[in-house]
């Protein structure tokens, strides 16, 4: 079985600061979106590998 290797994907790269800029908005809104924090702490160790 062929070893499972970590995709190398530009989006993949601007996921992360993105999200982090999207959650310092919210911050200084004083907002939250659970749902996409939720997705976000799922999603990240999977795409960063």
């Amino acid at each position: 079985m062929d070893e499972l290797k970590p995709l190398k994907h530009k989006t993949n790269e601007e996921f992360y600061p993105n999200s982090t800029a999207y959650f310092a908005s919210l911050r200084k809104k004083g907002k939250t979106d659970d749902g996409f924090e939720d997705e976000f702490f799922y999603i990240i160790p999977s795409i960063s590998g």
